[in-house]
């Protein structure tokens, strides 16, 4: 759920109202490996479902595309580069050609004792309008148990270089908690 501001004409003018609905999905699927000498890939598909609850937040379309990552693990931390694409595939409504690539950039340092800080901004150009979103980024976070659980918390400044247009954010900065549960997925897979 989130509470999203949209345009609207009222009279002879631009107002604003609010707007509190579940967004589209998105998810990808992906195949990869991790080697011994600390290189890894994957490759896969990213997709975003249609299933807005208020057509003011919808996408209204079907979108996939290729996704792959290229990273490498050392003692210092990650470094390495995830490259997406989504284009619409089928849709409805007035939503029109969507042709996105995204590319995320992550240096992270495994700092120990539960610490990590780093930088991993999510450029992307909107191939329809000719448009960069591009955020300078960096955060901290650290790993804990709470109980048996561990529980990530992580705090993250972005800084946008630029954006496509004048309601795109300047400064963003949030604060998540992440509970580490385990992938029942993989257990499945494997047979566990």
């Amino acid at each position: 759920m989130f509470d999203q501001p949209v345009p609207e004409v009222r009279g002879s003018g631009l107002d604003w109202k609010g707007v509190t609905a579940m967004g589209d999905i998105g998810f990808d699927l992906a195949y990869g490996r991790t080697y011994k000498s600390g290189w890894l890939w994957a490759a896969g598909l990213v997709g975003t479902l249609p299933t807005a609850t208020d057509s003011d937040v919808a996408g209204k379309q079907w979108r996939f595309g290729p996704e792959a990552v290229l990273a490498h693990m050392s003692k210092w931390g990650l470094l390495g580069i995830f490259p997406s694409h989504q284009f619409d595939v089928a849709g409805w409504g007035d939503s029109g050609y969507y042709s996105t690539t995204s590319i995320q950039a992550f240096a992270v340092h495994t700092a120990g004792g539960g610490w990590t800080v780093g930088t991993q901004p999510i450029m992307t150009y909107d191939w329809k309008s000719h448009d960069w979103t591009i955020p300078l980024e960096a955060y901290v976070s650290k790993t804990t148990v709470l109980g048996k659980l561990p529980v990530k918390f992580e705090l993250q400044v972005d800084y946008y270089v630029t954006q496509p247009d004048a309601f795109g954010p300047q400064w963003m900065v949030s604060f998540n908690i992440t509970p580490i549960v385990p992938n029942f997925i993989d257990r499945w897979i494997r047979g566990e």
